[in-house]
């Protein structure tokens, strides 16, 4: 094995409960750059630290059931560990921490590398250091283990999945698509720089409409994904897609700012009919299913938006940064209570009615590109900068999109997908059953009609199916 990132002792086990303490060291250190391994929050981490433990490398009849079951192959396909930790390690619970970070008089003292002897470790009282309680699906998982056991492993955090059974039902898929759906195929034309730029359901989440920068039209019925329209809404710049309220009635216009005169030329299509109509000017980027609620970007140079005055409210500015931290992807909540704005980097949450932040993640992501709110807000649904090492494909440091879902209630990544596509839009239905992504080719065919729509069912495998066969 490579050289070890942190030494693990077993402090206590409690069978009845599915519970043992850990206690992790940081046994590598870069001590010239005050660097030191990240902290180990991860499922995929201890249940990697549970099947070393299982003591693989011994015979088969000393084994640990994890060793028994999973052999090194399995356990170093670290895409599947990261979807499959949570069905072994229930609940992480960090209860204790030492010397994080390091002080500038113990950083004189630490050295680069420490290695375990007779399950110690030199200095440890100088590691940084944390205890864990770390609570397991099955008694097996930790049959193997006994107070004073101590070791180094070469393990590091990933990002595994974290979603529970009560999560499922309300959660997509991500594993594969329900159905795929090519636009651009058998379509006749110059499809050169074209691709998918938005999507969005109707009010009802009876029609799904598609368009490209330019305004080339798709609109599917979703109760069988069925194409019911194909068309052009003339030659836009930036065409943005918005539904007449409570309306199958579908406007495309062009991209504006608030300090542009209004209204401006507005396309409409009536998917009753066929047929292109009149409708009022949707004013807005993006509305609230109501349509009470309406943005659009403001004059103001820090990459904002403001919300459109309405009977009874003025417009209004919203504030989300202070500085330059330009929204790049907004979605609101299907009941209207919550507008979703992801920055550069920062995921914020705002009221409506007031305008105001009222919870945000700073360090939410190293780039936020698309959001999609599931009805109540509960959950999020945002493509972004990948989290995921090498091991998540041959793309080397410039990987596509990962899609990721947010519990919104305590700031966690439950569920995240690497994409080998890159996500450009994304709408969850207004029922919350379907999750429906832009995909776009990151090879030569980007950009070029081979955009792809995936629909994403809710509710992945059931988390409650036992890790161990029967028997």
């Amino acid at each position: 094995m490579s050289t070890h990132m942190y030494g693990v002792r077993v402090l206590d086990i409690d069978p009845k409960e599915l519970r043992v303490r850990f206690k992790v060291f940081a046994v590598y250190y870069d001590t010239g750059s005050e660097m030191f391994p990240p902290v180990p929050d991860d499922p995929a981490f201890f249940f990697f630290l549970l099947w070393e433990a299982a003591q693989p490398h011994a015979s088969m009849e000393q084994r640990g059931a994890l060793a028994r079951m999973l052999d090194i192959d399995t356990m170093l396909d670290f895409v599947w560990v990261e979807e499959n930790a949570r069905r072994f390690v229930s609940r992480i619970e960090r209860v204790a921490s030492a010397n994080h970070p390091p002080t500038p008089d113990q950083w004189e003292r630490l050295h680069d590398f420490y290695y375990e002897r007779d399950g110690a470790w030199k200095d440890e009282d100088l590691l940084v250091q944390f205890d864990y309680d770390v609570w397991v699906t099955d008694e097996r998982c930790i049959e193997s283990l006994k107070p004073g056991d101590a070791w180094g492993s070469a393990m590091f955090p990933m990002n595994a999945d974290t979603w529970t059974a009560y999560d499922a039902p309300h959660i997509p898929d991500l594993t594969e698509p329900a159905r795929r759906i090519a636009p651009f195929a058998g379509k006749k034309g110059d499809f050169r720089r074209k691709q998918i730029r938005d999507v969005e359901f109707s009010d009802d989440g009876a029609y799904l409409a598609a368009t490209t920068w330019d305004g080339f039209v798709w609109v599917y019925d979703t109760s069988d994904w069925s194409e019911v329209a194909h068309t052009r809404a003339g030659d836009r710049n930036v065409a943005m897609l918005m539904w007449v309220p409570g309306e199958p009635v579908l406007t495309v216009k062009s991209y504006s700012r608030l300090e542009d005169p209004e209204p401006l030329e507005q396309w409409a299509f009536d998917v009753r009919t066929g047929q292109e109509t009149t409708a009022p000017y949707q004013h807005g980027h993006l509305r609230s299913l109501d349509g009470v609620h309406r943005i659009t970007p403001n004059g103001g140079g820090e990459g904002g938006y403001d919300l459109h005055a309405t009977d009874t409210l003025p417009q209004r500015t919203i504030s989300h940064a202070g500085g330059w931290d330009p929204i790049q992807c907004k979605a609101f909540s299907a009941d209207g209570t919550r507008l979703f704005l992801g920055a550069q980097q920062n995921l914020f949450v705002v009221d409506p009615v007031t305008a105001r932040v009222v919870d945000q993640v700073p360090g939410a992501s190293d780039r936020l590109f698309q959001l999609a709110s599931s009805p109540d807000g509960t959950y999020l649904a945002a493509a972004s900068a990948s989290r995921k090492l090498d091991y998540a494909g041959s793309f080397g440091d410039k990987r596509p999109h990962e899609l990721c879902v947010w519990r919104t209630a305590d700031h966690r990544i439950i569920l995240g997908r690497q994409m080998t596509t890159y996500v450009n839009a994304l709408a969850w239905s207004p029922d919350g059953r379907q999750l429906v992504a832009a995909l776009e080719p990151c090879d030569e065919n980007f950009a070029n009609g081979k955009s792809e729509l995936a629909v994403f069912a809710m509710d992945p495998t059931n988390p409650t199916d036992p890790p161990f066969p029967e028997g």
